[in-house]
């Protein structure tokens, strides 16, 4: 008898452990915005979260700016940023995406990478995360609304 309630608190505890390695932290980042302010990627949670990295040299990423300006403006419940992965200056990046009428935040990257979401494996890249935190996909390339609506209704079932 003592060694089935030895056997059930193992279980018990077992299951506690792997509980509580699955629920992973959330993950966050700071980085400036074209203004110099601080963001971080904690002030969304609570939202799902597209986050784009760009470079005005890429040639996908340009294409794919109107893209994610519909997508923002259709999907108020979604956050998109911006990502400027690239070495220019906040007006030089502000001046590139004028003409795009962008209606999202846009980034400096900084210093030091960002893990999990680095290193890139090109551009653009997207990773889409969910209310609590967590990436729940990335793309590598170019994304449409349609592409990013698909990717979030299949993972909010």
């Amino acid at each position: 008898m003592n060694t089935v309630r030895y056997c059930s608190a193992c279980i018990a505890l077992l299951i506690a452990s792997l509980w509580s390695q699955a629920q992973a932290e959330p993950l966050d980042f700071t980085l400036d915005n074209l203004a110099g302010e601080p963001v971080s990627l904690s002030d969304f949670r609570g939202r799902w979260v597209v986050v784009n990295f760009w470079a005005s040299w890429c040639s996908p990423c340009i294409r794919e700016l109107p893209e994610l300006v519909k997508f923002q403006a259709e999907n108020a419940d979604v956050q998109v940023i911006g990502i400027n992965f690239e070495e220019s200056t906040p007006d030089e990046a502000r001046d590139f995406l004028a003409p795009f009428a962008v209606n999202f935040p846009n980034l400096k990257i900084g210093n030091t990478p960002l893990e999990p979401f680095e290193p890139l494996e090109g551009l653009p890249t997207t990773a889409i995360l969910d209310p609590a935190g967590q990436i729940v996909e990335r793309h590598m390339g170019p994304v449409t609304a349609d592409h990013l609506r698909g990717i979030i209704e299949r993972h909010r079932r």
